[in-house]
């Protein structure tokens, strides 16, 4: 189970939004097609995750499971597929403690507003994480993750996510690079004499924090923004079988 998540908890049992071959076949068979409409952290996270899906599937990527579900609660990464429950958990901002709110006020810089600290909070976790999870999900389909550090596994998402929005939405791009790069003004949590994905692997979904966590995600999208030639979708998914 994931560390950090609270028991309060809106669970979304499937797809809810996007329409078309893929989401019909792929359909959580537990959601209810409900008549109102979801809360909007929930709603978001999963027209984001059925985009996703519906986008990889105009290339032939289907997968056996149906779309993870949608859990909304406090978690100290921000977002995580979780294999054994097969959820996607994400947070609602006001479910942050205050020390992870802080960290997007801070990334926002001098002076930034609550609405400004939480806009960049909306983007980092429920445009890009979600898509890098929802990738996790299809590894964990197609049993690839025991194939993979949890280095590797990530900069395999981190490719496809990149691909996609960069195809999809740049400006979600734009947004990461300049967290990135307002990360790397931090102080790095690497021992010397230690490596990025050597950390990664010891201390993943261990006893990071939040700041941490975002801190080595930037560096591993650096890592695939700098890698040539640019891929796309269909190349970075083909990257995973």
């Amino acid at each position: 189970m994931l560390r950090g998540t609270v028991v309060t908890a809106v669970l979304v049992l499937g797809c809810g939004g996007a329409q078309g071959q893929f989401s019909d076949k792929m359909k959580n068979p537990k959601e209810p097609q409900l008549p109102f409409k979801n809360p909007p952290t929930l709603q978001a996270s999963i027209d984001v995750r059925d985009a996703f899906i519906e986008r990889i599937a105009e290339d032939g990527f289907y997968c056996r499971l149906p779309a993870p579900g949608i859990v909304v609660a406090d978690t100290p990464l921000f977002g995580e597929y979780e294999k054994v429950t097969d959820n996607l958990v994400t947070p609602d901002w006001k479910q942050l403690k205050p020390q992870e709110a802080a960290v997007f006020t801070m990334l926002a810089g001098p002076g930034a507003t609550e609405e400004q600290a939480r806009e960049l909070f909306e983007v980092e976790a429920h445009h890009w994480i979600v898509v890098v999870e929802t990738v996790h999900w299809w590894e964990n389909c197609k049993n690839l993750t025991l194939k993979l550090t949890p280095y590797q596994r990530e900069l395999a998402g981190t490719r496809v996510a990149l691909a996609y929005w960069k195809e999809h939405d740049p400006e979600v791009v734009a947004k990461l690079t300049a967290i990135a790069a307002a990360l790397d003004k931090e102080p790095s949590p690497v021992p010397a004499g230690q490596d990025v994905p050597t950390y990664f692997n010891q201390h993943y979904q261990k006893d990071s924090t939040g700041k941490d966590y975002l801190w080595m995600q930037a560096q591993i999208l650096k890592v695939a923004m700098a890698e040539t030639p640019e891929l796309t979708v269909i190349e970075t998914m083909n990257q995973l079988k």
